[in-house]
This record gives structure tokens, sequence and C-alpha cells, in this order.
């Protein structure tokens, strides 16, 4: 960064300490990785939403035997894919957790990170659901 650049930066943020207008470095990186974590939760969530769907269709009374779209197992081979990664996301998550944080972090970073604990186990679990459901059709034809 260009010398300018940087002692006008130290200036700015020596003049606006005093009056606690910037937050502490911890803190503002903390709430950027909790903005993140928030998004990809928003993410998970649709992603958890058209699964729903998808089961919703097939627990209907008119829903055929398989969806044509995995007459060749193609939707159960994409579930479990997606099942392998929210569990290596949940561990990338914990390690990260522990190795940037200490595993202490403040209120707003620890909200974010078990909402989307939270999420990812849910949606895990109906993605396992769904799997489980179209194997059973798959065996039933």
């Amino acid at each position: 960064m260009p010398s300018k650049l940087v002692s006008l930066f130290v200036r700015l943020r020596t003049a606006l300490h005093p009056l606690n207008l910037l937050p502490a470095p911890r803190a503002w990186v903390e709430l950027r990785c909790a903005r993140r974590l928030d998004r990809l939760a928003r993410r998970l969530q649709r992603m958890h939403a058209r699964i729903a769907v998808m089961q919703d269709h097939l627990a209907g009374n008119d829903a055929p035997a398989s969806p044509p779209s995995d007459a060749d197992g193609s939707l159960r081979r994409m579930l479990a894919g997606l099942r392998a990664e929210l569990a290596r996301m949940r561990c990338d998550l914990a390690l990260w957790h522990v190795r940037e944080c200490g595993g202490e972090s403040g209120a707003r970073l620890a909200a974010a990170l078990a909402r989307l604990n939270r999420i990812a186990v849910d949606t895990h679990a109906a993605a396992l659901r769904l799997e489980t459901e179209l194997e059973a059709r798959a065996r039933a034809r």
C-alpha cells in the first residue's frame, strides 16, 4: 500500500478512535465472518426448502414411482454428495473456530455459527430422508 494511503489511514484511525466510531479489529472481523456465515445459512435454508418440496411431491398421491430425473440415480448421488459436503463444512467450521478464535467468539459470531450449524443439520437430515425415500422407491420398481 502506498505510504500516503497508510499515513492517511493512520491519521483517520487516530482521529476517529477517541470517538469510538471504529470497532475494534477483532469485533470487525467477527462481524464480517458472521455476515458471511449468515449468507451461507440463507443458501442452505433455500436448499432445504427445495428438498422439502421434492419430499412433499413424493408424498403426494399423484407422484410417480420415481421422479423422471432420478431414473439413473443421479438425484440420489447428488443428495449423498450434498450430505458429505455438509458434514465436511461443519467439521471445517469447527476446526476454524478453534484455530482462529480459540473456541471463543463474540455473541454475534457465536449466534451465526449456531444458526448455520442448526440449518446444516436440518438440511442433512432432510437430504437423508429424501435419499432414503428415493432408494425405497427404486427398489420397489
